[in-house]
């Protein structure tokens, strides 16, 4: 079996393999389902976009030592980078109880651990308190986060897909990409209003205000992960003996799967993540603009990510392939152009370049959820998708100390560019492959 045409094996009944039975759907779970994951994911993105603009803003003169400015932005920028890291742990561990005890109970749990482990990093000791035991405790709660965001995206979305009616499978996919748009607009709108509320003295402690929120936002969170049922798809394929250990025959046979997911995720990843840390700084020094003027440029950009998100998911469903190939193309000009814009100086092209380059992201994180569903069968689906998901997102959350250490080093951002355009065209093939077709189902009525 190779992965250029997707098969069903393992996924159907063959010749001298166990039957799968009719995976039964129920619409109004599957819309219950739809806004968990949703707002799951948003209330998560949230958490973790925090940790990005903090990490650009305010980490450097509150964790690491104030004699070298540089220094200590390139530190704050690492310690964002670690918690990517972790995610592939997050993301292994994840996907094998996903895969053998249940998407939901995972979902719960990696709720759980990234809400407190964001909650704790509000009451965080500075460098000037307690030293190096500072950064050391910044960096352990970052690990935790990064291990917590690797279980939450596959799954979420596993829920979603797997919940869904034959024909909104795109549709219902994109429910956890409107969450990695909507928590990031969520952090960056609380980043914006502390620091016009407290200007003075935002830097100092008004930003972990908007670390303590993230207790409302567990609670809320938590109930709603609490109500829904485990994907129909699972139970049906949990009838046939689970593999001891899934994320095996992920390598062994699906080692094209993995890497095609991974190019899907990287290619706006690596983007986004570019913007909303090191872009931050860099579009702040280029204009001479405030920290909240800039912030809110980002929010815009973000409301058009929803916009293309909202679109994209619609249109995915009706003509596949078409969409596929217009979002991978879209996102070379968003990757050439960000940094060029950013260079002019003015608010209105820093406003462009950001909302070009989260148009795109929006575009294709609103087809992730069925495109990388659709590269693994369901049996081994969890570990499949949450591997090649946080890989990427290892090389993603270096994006933003690469081009910080590169423009350090030589002044230009030429390399970036090209490093993101070359991220971007590696995407494309993956436009062109066939969907992979699930065990049959039926929508109750």
């Amino acid at each position: 079996m190779t992965d250029s045409t997707p098969t069903t094996t393992g996924d159907s009944a063959t010749p001298g393999t166990p039957s799968i039975p009719v995976a039964r759907i129920d619409p109004r779970e599957a819309r219950t389902v739809v806004l968990s994951s949703a707002v799951g994911t948003t209330i998560e993105f949230y958490d973790f976009a925090l940790y990005g603009l903090a990490s650009a803003l305010v980490f450097a003169p509150q964790f690491f030592p104030a004699g070298n400015p540089v220094a200590g932005q390139l530190g704050a920028l690492a310690s964002f980078a670690i918690g990517f890291f972790f995610r592939p742990v997050g993301g292994i561990v994840a996907g094998h109880f996903g895969d053998r005890i249940g998407r939901k109970q995972v979902l719960v749990w990696s709720f759980l651990v990234m809400g407190f482990s964001t909650l704790l990093i509000a009451f965080l000791p500075t460098y000037g308190t307690i030293g190096l035991a500072a950064p050391v405790l910044l960096v352990l709660l970052r690990a935790i986060q990064g291990i917590a965001a690797g279980a939450e995206w596959g799954g979420a979305a596993l829920m979603a897909v797997e919940h869904a009616p034959p024909k909104n499978r795109g549709l219902y996919g994109s429910a956890p990409a409107f969450g990695t748009t909507a928590g990031p607009l969520l952090a960056t709108t609380v980043f914006a209003l502390l620091s016009a509320i407290t200007p003075s003295g935002f830097v100092g402690g008004g930003w972990r205000i908007a670390f303590g929120l993230s207790f409302v936002l567990l609670v809320f969170g938590f109930y709603l992960r609490r109500r829904v049922t485990e994907s129909p798809l699972f139970e049906s394929a949990l009838k046939n003996k689970p593999p001891r250990v899934p994320l095996i025959p992920v390598l062994r046979k699906h080692p094209l799967g993995v890497l095609r997911a991974m190019s899907w995720v990287l290619v706006s990843g690596a983007t986004g993540y570019v913007v909303n840390t090191y872009g931050l700084t860099y579009a702040i020094q280029t204009t001479g603009a405030s920290r909240g003027t800039v912030l809110m440029l980002l929010n815009l950009s973000y409301v058009f990510g929803l916009i293309a998100l909202l679109t994209v998911g619609r249109l995915v469903d009706r003509k596949r392939r078409a969409v596929l190939i217009t979002v991978a193309l879209i996102q070379v000009p968003a990757a050439v152009l960000l940094f060029p814009l950013m260079a002019v100086g003015s608010l209105v092209a820093v406003g462009v370049a950001f909302c070009l380059v989260f148009f795109a992201v929006g575009a294709i994180e609103a087809t992730r959820g069925s495109v990388l569903a659709d590269l693994f069968p369901v049996a081994i689906r969890y570990s499949g998708v949450s591997l090649s998901y946080n890989l990427a997102y290892v090389l993603a959350g270096l994006a933003p100390l690469a081009t910080a250490s590169i423009v350090a080093a030589t002044g230009a951002v030429t390399w970036m560019v090209v490093l993101l355009a070359a991220a971007a065209l590696i995407a494309l093939p993956v436009a062109f492959m066939k969907p992979r077709r699930d065990p049959s189902v039926v929508v109750e009525s």
